[in-house]
């Protein structure tokens, strides 16, 4: 259950985390580069945070900080996946 609670929320962080990096990035000249990079390592420290904290004490610190990072990765895909199909359609894909 704290899995799929971690998973969820990492997915709101990774659909908040672009648009909220684009608006402190955007209109730099280096800042357009860096929008999804920065996405992405917000979501997967946050995962990384979040894992060490919500998955069980039972497993070891590193594996839950992994997991947790590993799980942050997948909610930036899915933010970033989602954000193209909400601007582009499924017929700009």
């Amino acid at each position: 259950m704290r899995t799929l609670v971690l998973v969820v929320v990492l997915v709101l962080v990774g659909c908040a985390a672009l648009p909220l990096s684009a608006l402190v990035l955007d209109g730099s000249d280096t800042g357009e580069n860096l929008i999804v990079p920065v996405q992405v390592l917000l979501t997967t420290a946050s995962g990384a945070l979040l894992g060490r904290a919500l998955l069980d004490r039972e497993r070891p610190v590193r594996q839950r900080l992994l997991l947790g990072a590993g799980l942050g990765v997948v909610g930036a895909l899915v933010g970033i996946v989602g954000f193209f199909l909400l601007l582009n359609g499924i017929d700009g894909a």
